[in-house]
């Protein structure tokens, strides 16, 4: 029986990772007394090897092994590292102390860390503590391959009595040898500790078995095919190589379910007294283990999904209208569940031999009352190869292997179509593209997909929507399909065509890409242009809808064109939209954002705009009474801007700025063209809470523009030029001339 007092006085001063005080000298002395706390003493590196030899000679394998085999029923963990340790030292060559560049304070070879330079004093209990308890959940991790581990445990090992080890520890060890079988092939040490514990094979907290298996992998029986353990080998500490957080051992780091039990080593290990006790005929699980091997927790989510039916159940002639591959019912289904928060999801894959040629991926969000919120549909086709279903196999030569969950299936691109479905009561939406070579299908008719709630209004649609497609519907498929990938070159003055459904076309026109303006000295430091993120450029679309799919530049000139918007270039520049015609910019054409910004008490100059939505946090989370008003109005009309102190303001125009948000300092990604064509009243009758209806250079807004020039004493009609003359900004024509010379 261990010395409860002796074994808490070591937890308490050896098992944190920080320790502010050690123990007294009565406490010391008590430990000592019960073999629990040991002695410092002054110890050179290579009296220290020396000696190791000397015990590893002394002490016979048989003797370790039996002990540690003794530890497993008895749960006295004073035996159980000793086998390991011997292991470890006879295989330790002989060597002076050897520095390392990465760890100049330990021995390249053993790991030791003290007396590279002489005597040094050691406190023993810094690695006798876990001889007796398991690391903390945060505290310091144990090193069983360094030098002063190893010296001290075969020391103490010395003075213990001789035990033997009895039929329940043999059973113990079969069955954790059992459990490595059952382990999948990519399974890590974590994985198997998991395991032993769901199982309960031993009565010890998953740090302490983790422990146990670091002894089996030191001497072997745990090892990968790369990395060896010590028992026909010695590697030195330098070559170890990584680590990760928490618990790491070596070279259990390095193992993998795949490599399973080294029975050869069992047999050197614990052949000479085990007989036949330890092979793989012998590790199995008792019944009720066996059962519970089999018998697999149903997912939480499982009671959500049929088998054999989807939200939809898109038949294969719709998915070729969508651009997807048929479904072929000799393909294999394989069901994935998870649940987060409110979220069930099931994702399916579709198994050709060992490939995942489709997958489906379902979610719902469900109300407390169990009724469904919403419902997302995604399909897609894909090639993943997988090693008999079991391991996805990796894409490159760099890769690696990992499990098949729905997570790392999910992550990979589709090599195909993709179609996603979102039911949700008056937001329903459509889409389906390639994002391999982001082309997307213009499937339109957004005011009735947003009324589709089920599947039969679903299918209800999608029957209308065959009956109507264009007798050149499928080129465009093909073309979604088949078409590569590619990067696009684009310059200010470049007019690119939108298709809005499968007969309607819109065109947008390029004014610029403002990463290249902020390289401008005309352009002021305090600028909205550098807050934004990606790479944002400037455009204006033609404000009408056609058929015509092939209109040129001079007819475009003719046409108007609505107030501009920052977007990003993504569909630009890889061919989403295609770009059809070029123009020598005019400066009709060009026009900047108008922007509004109420700024606090004090303002960032490098985010002039951050405090529009900080100063309004503010006065809504403060009481009316203590609420500070702005201390200006910021104005910015592209490369010009002033300030109006708060108190000059009028009351009009502070009236509408409590109304709505009068910037847009963000760049909005993509852009489709789905108001052109469209008044501010069609736009807010559609999106009540849309941004557009603050826009000052909307022609519905024009009252509030005169406000604004007003209060800045410029005429009611004032145009950007009048603007960026009174306020030292650039012209639109000499913005044009910039552009020819700057940005080619």
């Amino acid at each position: 029986m261990q010395d409860k007092k002796a074994l808490t006085l070591l937890k308490k001063y050896y098992l944190p990772y920080f320790r502010e005080e050690k123990p007294s000298a009565g406490e010391l002395e008590t430990g000592i007394r019960a073999g629990v706390l040991a002695a410092s003493s002054e110890i050179t590196h290579d009296e220290m090897a020396a000696e190791i030899k000397r015990l590893s000679k002394r002490i016979s394998l048989a003797a370790a092994a039996k002990s540690f085999l003794y530890s497993l029923s008895s749960g006295d963990t004073r035996y159980r590292t000793a086998l390991s340790s011997l292991v470890w030292a006879r295989s330790l060559p002989e060597h002076t102390a050897e520095r390392t560049e990465g760890k100049p304070g330990s021995c390249a070879v053993c790991g030791c860390s003290h007396g590279l330079d002489g005597r040094e004093s050691v406190d023993w209990n810094e690695y006798g503590v876990f001889r007796f308890l398991p690391p903390a959940q945060n505290g310091k991790s144990p090193d069983f391959t360094c030098a002063e581990y190893v010296l001290h445990d075969l020391r103490e090992f010395e003075k213990l009595p001789a035990v033997e080890p009895c039929e329940e520890d043999y059973r113990i060890l079969n069955e954790v040898f059992a459990v490595v079988g059952l382990m999948k092939p990519h399974n890590m040490d974590t994985a198997l500790v998991s395991e032993l514990r769901r199982r309960k094979l031993l009565r010890e907290t998953g740090n302490a078995i983790h422990c146990l298996l670091a002894v089996l992998s030191i001497c072997g029986v745990l090892e990968s095919a790369e990395r060896k353990g010590f028992l026909h080998g010695f590697t030195n500490s330098g070559s170890m190589g990584r680590y990760r957080d928490g618990l790491s051992f070596y070279p259990l780091f390095f193992w993998r379910g795949k490599d399973g039990v080294n029975y050869d080593a069992v047999k050197e290990l614990f052949g000479s007294f085990s007989g036949d006790r330890l092979s793989p005929e012998k590790a199995i699980l008792s019944q009720k283990r066996e059962e519970e091997s089999g018998r697999k927790p149903a997912s939480k989510a499982a009671q959500y999904y049929t088998d054999g039916v989807t939200f939809v159940n898109l038949t294969n002639e719709e998915r070729r209208y969508l651009a997807l591959n048929d479904l072929k019912p000799e393909w294999d289904a394989v069901s994935l569940f998870s649940v987060t928060y409110f979220l069930k999801k099931r994702t399916l894959l579709f198994y050709e031999g060992n490939t995942i040629v489709k997958v489906i991926y379902e979610e719902q969000s469900l109300e407390d009352d169990g009724s469904v919120r919403w419902r997302q549909y995604s399909e897609y086709d894909t090639c993943l190869a997988t090693e008999d279903r079991k391991l996805l196999l990796p894409l490159t030569s760099r890769g690696r292997a990992k499990p098949i969950t729905a997570a790392n299936v999910l992550a990979v691109d589709p090599f195909g179509c993709k179609v996603r479905i979102c039911l949700k009561k008056n937001e329903s939406t459509i889409w389906a593209g390639n994002y391999r070579n982001c082309q997307e299908l213009a499937i339109g008719e957004e005011k009735r997909i947003r009324t589709i709630l089920s599947e039969s209004d679903f299918h209800a649609f999608m029957k209308d929507y065959i009956a109507t497609c264009p007798e050149n519907y499928f080129e465009r498929v093909a073309e979604i399909r088949e078409m590569r990938h590619q990067t696009v070159p684009f310059r200010a003055g470049d007019i690119f065509r939108c298709q809005t459904d499968r007969d309607h076309y819109t065109y947008g026109l390029i004014l610029g890409k403002t990463r290249d303006l902020e390289k401008w000295k005309e352009l002021p430091a305090v600028h909205s242009f550098r807050n934004l993120m990606a790479q944002p450029i400037l455009v204006r679309m033609y404000d009408f809808v056609t058929t015509d799919a092939e209109m040129t530049a001079g007819q475009l000139s003719k046409m108007p064109l609505r107030p501009p918007v920052i977007c990003t270039d993504e569909e630009i520049v890889w061919g989403t939209h295609k770009i059809v015609a070029h123009k020598e910019l005019e400066p009709d054409d060009v026009q900047f954002e108008l922007h509004l910004v109420r700024q606090g008490g004090k303002r960032d100059e490098a985010h002039p705009f951050a405090a529009e939505n900080l100063t309004r946090l503010f006065s809504d989370l403060l009481p009316k009474e203590k609420r500070k008003p702005p201390r200006a109005l910021w104005v910015e009309w592209g490369f010009a801007s002033v300030e109006i102190p708060w108190e000059e303001v009028p009351k009009e125009i502070k009236a509408f700025l409590n109304e709505g948000v009068y910037y847009n300092s963000g760049a909005q990604f993509g852009i489709r063209g789905e108001y052109c064509g469209k008044t501010l009243a069609e736009i807010v009758g559609e999106t009540p809470d849309h941004a557009l209806r603050y826009n000052l250079l909307l022609p519905e807004n024009r009252d509030q523009f005169r406000l604004v020039m007003r209060a800045l004493g410029l005429p009611d009609d004032c145009s950007y030029d009048g603007f960026a003359l009174r306020y030292g900004g650039i012209s639109r024509q000499k913005y044009i001339e910039l552009l020819k010379t700057r940005c080619k």
